[in-house]
């Protein structure tokens, strides 16, 4: 109840009509906020976070047993070069001589699809450490799980850092989950990718039970709706 009457009190100061929408993650005391205040006023449409499912999809990926070595790499080697200065400073002056502007991401626990942009910053920094480096820690084969990560996540990733911007529509969400979904199906159907058929399905069942929570099984259809009224995409059939 607090969160309701948190917002209940902003809506009365500011003004309900005012607002059009509401956004929340799916927890249960700030769905119950938002389901309160759409009862109180109608028009205030409940907008799920498309982000945040977005996001939720990169998890239920990287879970898969397919990627859990990949990942554990991946964690292991930020971590020596983030505890080791003199290993940091190294590549830094390699990867500026070799071209490469931008270093390496660190894991986060709050930004969304964390995982993939520091998969792409490790990538990215390869040919630096592959030069650097006088052992086998990291080896051509974890370099290609990583690559293959690296695409299923793209499309996910992306899609989030576009939702982020504040120039984004309703309409926006809708194409960009289109073209999420795209994008995964895209990379699991290609057949060089060396992934089992139980991974493909696992990776497409994860995928389309986020569509069905975030589009099919919404408390409305404001996403689709807006998307067909949009004036940019009558070009579109749909």
């Amino acid at each position: 109840m607090y969160y309701y009457h948190a917002l209940k009190n902003v809506i009365d100061l500011i003004g309900p009509k005012r607002f059009r929408g509401i956004c929340s993650d799916n927890t249960s005391n700030t769905t119950t906020a938002r389901d309160m205040i759409h009862e109180d006023f109608p028009w205030i449409i409940i907008l799920p976070d498309a982000c945040h499912r977005l996001s939720r999809l990169c998890g239920d990926i990287c879970k898969l047993e397919r990627y859990k070595e990949s990942i554990k790499n991946l964690r292991r080697a930020l971590k020596y070069l983030k505890k080791s200065g003199a290993a940091r400073e190294h590549l830094r002056r390699k990867r500026l001589e070799m071209g490469i502007t931008r270093g390496l991401v660190s894991i986060g626990k709050t930004r969304f699809a964390s995982i993939y942009f520091a998969s792409a910053g490790l990538l990215r920094c390869m040919p630096a450490l592959r030069d650097l480096c006088v052992s086998k820690t990291i080896t051509i084969k974890f370099a290609a799980e990583l690559e293959e990560l690296v695409a299923v996540l793209g499309p996910v990733a992306k899609s989030i850092t576009c939702l982020e911007s504040t120039h984004s529509t309703v309409s926006d969400v809708y194409i960009f989950w289109l073209a999420c979904m795209a994008g995964v199906y895209d990379v699991i159907s290609n057949n060089h990718t060396g992934m089992t058929q139980s991974d493909k399905d696992a990776i497409r069942e994860a995928a389309q039970a986020r569509w069905l929570q975030m589009i099919e099984q919404a408390p409305s259809d404001v996403y689709f709706a807006s998307f067909v009224f949009d004036p940019r995409e009558f070009c579109h059939s749909v």
